[in-house]
């Protein structure tokens, strides 16, 4: 009788600690979307000092670029350190401190838009990994303990509603050249919260025993030899030139149509709300259909957007029903990429696997946005979402054939 009483204590006592973590996890991703809900304005505000969309193309190209360098150093500084935490710390201090200070730049002087094309690469080398490792360490806890992926990364997608809908209707009163330093002040909350986070299991590679510069080295190598790793960066590569099309220039596209772009915040709070459906139907979804159909069905959804806004879209409603498939699209890619990622990766590689992936959608990106502002400056707005949409079909072309490649079997996962 006194060792069940103390079995069930000991049970208790283990739920506890996993319904704890699941809260702060919760509170680490939910918080940090708020955050971000009030930096989206870069390309509002470059707009109003009188960037192009060539200009912006080629800040956001960049920006791309010194985002590779980014992810790949932070993952491999994680998996080396064998700490994710201590490098989402990192990351989340030095991107929210540098963007914070974005309004301190003078935009009146004849060298300002130099300053802000150094300036806004600089912060990405941080920036671009924020967003990476916050999700990062989510997917890993929530495979590790048992926890339902969609249903708390469906928190982050609500407060980036919240937050969205918030800013959208205080930017009128505050000034967009403010959702930078409140970005920073909100992101603190997450840093705090990580320190309370789990550290997720890392196995470091074993040491050679053959000299210091071998000891704790990374075999990237075993990446690259798994096909089915291979196959999702090809259709990576072409979907994320695709996503930098279509949402970088969406700002531009309200403009060529009379809508204010300053109400760029509705259309992000209606796509972070249809992300929730799919987020919490996901463990459903993936004990019915395997990972890389899932891929394949939030590409399709996206480029259903990008034909609406190419034929029908002349206003702010038609643009909010149109981005409600983008939203859908966003939440299957959520719930399923990450995770994709996640399995084809071995133990001791997850956080370089997941750096590599987001390195390819940084070289996407800098293709995406040279050529994107240079083709939406001629060809304008409309006819420019239509060949994203034929991008978007062509990703989703790659990768219906690359079905054949026999990957690592999916296991359903909470």
């Amino acid at each position: 009788m006194l060792m069940k009483k103390f079995s069930f204590l000991r049970a208790s006592a283990v739920l506890d600690s996993t319904g704890r973590q699941a809260l702060i996890l919760a509170g680490v991703n939910g918080i940090f979307w708020f955050a971000w809900s009030f930096g989206c304005y870069q390309t509002v505000y470059l707009q109003t000092i009188g960037f192009s969309a060539s200009s912006i193309g080629i800040l956001n190209a960049v920006s791309s670029g010194v985002a590779i360098a980014s992810v790949s150093f932070w993952g491999m500084a994680s998996d080396k350190l064998g700490s994710l935490r201590k490098v989402l710390i990192t990351v989340l201090l030095g991107g929210a401190g540098l963007y914070a200070l974005v309004p301190l730049i003078p935009t009146g002087l004849a060298f300002s838009h130099m300053l802000l094309l150094c300036y806004f690469p600089a912060i990405n080398f941080f920036r671009a990994s924020m967003s990476p490792f916050a999700e990062n360490i989510l997917v890993r806890n929530c495979n590790e303990l048992r926890l339902n992926f969609g249903m708390l990364r469906s928190v982050g997608s609500i407060l980036f509603m919240i937050g969205s809908f918030a800013i959208s209707a205080w930017l009128p009163s505050l000034g967009v050249e403010h959702t930078f330093w409140l970005t920073g002040l909100f992101m603190l909350i997450p840093v705090v919260l990580t320190f309370f986070a789990r550290e997720p299991a890392a196995k470091k590679p074993e040491k050679t025993g053959e000299g210091l510069g071998k000891k704790n080295s990374l075999n990237l190598g075993e990446l690259f030899q798994n096909q089915a790793y291979v196959a999702f960066l090809v259709f990576g590569f072409l979907f994320y030139i695709a996503n930098a099309c279509e949402g970088n220039f969406i700002p531009y596209f309200m403009n060529s149509i009379g809508v204010d772009s300053q109400q760029y915040g509705v259309l992000l709070a209606v796509r972070a709300l249809m992300e929730v459906p799919f987020l919490l139907l996901m463990v459903r979804l993936r004990r019915r259909l395997p990972l890389r159909v899932l891929v394949l069905g939030a590409a399709f959804f996206m480029a259903l957007e990008c034909l609406g806004l190419g034929l029908i879209a002349n206003s702010l409603p038609a643009m909010v029903v149109f981005s409600a498939f983008y939203g859908l699209g966003n939440g299957l890619f959520l719930g399923s990429s990450l995770n994709y990622v996640y399995e084809l990766a071995p133990a001791h590689l997850k956080a370089s696997a997941q750096a590599f992936f987001t390195s390819v959608a940084s070289v996407a990106g800098i293709l995406g946005n040279l050529l994107g502002g240079m083709v939406f400056d001629a060809i304008g707005a409309k006819p420019f979402y239509l060949a994203v949409m034929a991008i978007y079909l062509a990703s989703m072309a790659v990768f219906l054939a690359s079905f054949r490649t026999k990957g690592k079997k999916e296991s359903p996962a909470l």
